[in-house]
């Protein structure tokens, strides 16, 4: 066959997939969904009321043509991104692909399908709950410092004058929030293709890195999970060393946020201090 006859046959097979696997591998997230995520993180990573980890990767692609610098990022490579919210087992819960790689990790969450049903209050999101017998906290997503801090996306704190109390938010926060970057290692460990510079037109991109990602979920589901690597001693300190480009003014927090992200700081120093045993009954409603 000619190289262009294959060329569609691939780019066919992988719309194909992507359309046929999405109803069962991203299934559109319910309330109940969502709470499945929150007991998952509470369990495995100590973080509770958390609905996902929420991060941008960058997928090379070549200049596309007449585009300008709109796909020129600041790793100085062409990219499209691919935003991804991940449960505590790093399979992805949704998926956003195909915004340009000059914009920042905050800036594309808001262009994005999943960011504009955060910030309209469309997601079906719990109500806020109790923490074992705290004041009701909202149910959040955790993201790196190139999201803003909002009273449903946590952030960790400033990296400059840190006591204990946020010293150690930083440090659940990112335990946490690093299933989303052993997400993207698996993906990219697995279906190698996006380890390379994709040498064709950004919709095709988006068709093969959407096949890729549900793909990831079908297989990681079938062959069983195993957090062994990620579960290790080695806390990574990605939210000291920022991956994605917040150049992006994100603008200061609101003080409902700030009191929001100070009461889990509380809580982690006194009764969510490690070790802590999770414990359905602690969460208040937690199979409502």
């Amino acid at each position: 066959m000619g190289a262009s006859t294959v060329r569609d046959i691939v780019y066919e097979t992988c719309n194909v997939m992507w359309n046929e696997l999405k109803a069962t591998e991203l299934p559109t997230l319910t309330h109940d969904s969502f709470k499945e995520v929150a007991i998952g993180f509470a369990q495995h990573w100590h973080f509770p009321h958390v609905l996902g980890a929420i991060d941008g990767k960058h997928i090379k692609i070549e200049c596309p043509p007449k585009s300008g610098s709109a796909y020129y990022n600041y790793k100085q490579t062409f990219s499209i991104v691919l935003q991804g919210v991940c449960d505590a087992q790093c399979n992805f819960i949704s998926v956003d692909v195909g915004d340009f790689g000059r914009h920042s990790d905050g800036g594309v969450l808001k262009h994005s399908s999943f960011g504009r049903a955060l910030y309209s209050n469309s997601l079906p999101i719990p109500l806020d709950e109790s923490i074992c017998g705290s004041d009701p906290l909202p149910y959040v997503f955790l993201g790196d410092e190139a999201y803003p801090l909002l009273r449903n996306i946590m952030r960790p704190f400033p990296r400059r004058g840190l006591d204990n109390v946020r010293r150690i938010y930083n440090y659940r926060h990112s335990r946490a929030r690093r299933t989303i970057e052993c997400a993207f290692g698996v993906l990219v460990g697995k279906w190698s293709v996006l380890k390379t510079t994709l040498n064709m037109l950004p919709e095709n991109a988006i068709k093969v890195v959407l096949a890729c990602c549900v793909l990831h979920n079908f297989v990681r589901r079938r062959e069983g999970v195993s957090l062994d690597n990620i579960e290790s001693n080695e806390i990574d300190n990605s939210w000291f060393q920022m991956e994605g480009n917040t150049s992006a003014t994100i603008g200061r927090p609101g003080k409902q946020a700030l009191d929001i992200r100070d009461e889990f700081a509380e809580l982690f120093l006194t009764t969510l201090s490690v070790p802590w045993q999770f414990d359905r009954a602690q969460l208040t409603d937690i199979d409502s």
